[in-house]
């Protein structure tokens, strides 16, 4: 069976932002960072954010909780942050991009169901994710189904309808390869970051409940929005840890990434396999966010896009850097 080839072009934005900050200040900030794509640029991009002019993706993906910060201490410190389901803030900002740009566009949020009270400990809130079309209509709404420990802390409520799965319709001829379409369908499966550990941390590591869960769904690109904490630095209160953190050369956190990419195992076996199930390549992107937060949390930034390849071989097609905001922009085949 032959190997069918669709262009993609896939974009991250990593970016640093704290909770207890304004909201609206962090998405000013998101738009100085991608004003390339939504204006034609009068100067050459900097480098320094990996914008190449004349790109425009396909898909736009943010870190988990991407514009209120990760580290909330209590439900009564994330309340004023609660977002409508796919109507707040975010929401917004995600459709008015995705018009702008004409792309897909994903960002975590932290969710309140109608129903759930602002000020008393009342109904669920969710770690949530809104898929946006190009014509600012959404499609998805997606919640964390594997929590961490911080989630818990303000009071998340684990999503109970798994992991995400979805269609997306691609609309760029120009970028298609060997197929005379106007139009692409690409599966998308959708976590949010913990959903790619061991659930609880307690199931065994070779369980892969995400990683298999993106096999038997045959996704062709799997798409993390994260809030992941440096390997080996997730909390310290040593003052001295932290400048030591802030110390380390600007590159990318390679374990973190080597981690990502095992624990997506049963994508790459599936290649291995005497009758492969699939023969087309599955695009992983992870869009984290950096930065120190609340002065002891150290996040891993490295926001990266992985090829996992019908070879069985897995090539790592772009990264961020640790420590800096940026945007990643790069084509992957599928």
């Amino acid at each position: 069976m032959s190997l069918r080839t669709r262009k993609l072009t896939i974009a991250c934005l990593q970016i640093n932002a704290h909770w207890g900050t304004d909201v609206l200040s962090s998405i000013r900030h998101a738009d100085a960072l991608l004003e390339p794509f939504l204006q034609a640029p009068t100067a050459p991009c900097s480098s320094a954010n990996r914008i190449r002019s004349g790109k425009k993706p396909d898909i736009l993906v943010l870190p988990e909780l991407a514009f209120t910060g990760y580290g909330f201490p209590s439900r009564t410190a994330i309340a004023p942050y609660l977002e409508p389901t796919g109507r707040g803030v975010s929401t917004q900002w995600a459709q008015r991009t995705a018009q702008g740009i004409g792309c897909h566009v994903i960002v975590g949020y932290p969710e309140r169901p109608d129903g759930s009270s602002i000020v008393k400990d009342e109904g669920p809130i969710y770690n949530s994710a809104v898929v946006v079309g190009p014509s600012g209509t959404v499609l998805y709404n997606y919640r964390k189904h594997f929590l961490y420990e911080a989630d818990e802390k303000w009071g998340a409520s684990a999503g109970q309808d798994g992991f995400g799965s979805l269609d997306l319709k691609i609309k760029n001829s120009a970028q298609l390869v060997s197929e005379n379409e106007n139009e692409m369908r690409i599966r998308v499966v959708l976590g949010l970051c913990m959903d790619l550990n061991p659930e609880k941390f307690e199931a065994p590591f070779t369980k892969f409940e995400f990683g298999n869960f993106a096999v038997t769904n045959k996704a062709d690109v799997i798409v993390m929005p994260m809030a992941w904490l440096a390997f080996g630095q997730a909390e310290s209160n040593n003052e001295k840890d932290v400048t030591d953190v802030q110390d380390i050369e600007d590159e990318p956190d390679w374990r973190t990434v080597h981690y990502w990419a095992r624990r997506l195992t049963p994508v790459v076996s599936q290649y291995a396999q005497p009758e492969q199930r699939k023969t087309s390549n599955t695009i992983f992107v992870a869009s984290n966010r950096c930065g120190i937060e609340d002065g002891k949390i150290t996040y891993a930034g490295s926001s990266c896009v992985l090829q996992f390849c019908n070879d069985a071989s897995v090539q790592l097609v772009a990264t961020l850097p640790k420590k800096s905001e940026g945007v990643l922009i790069t084509d992957v085949s599928i």
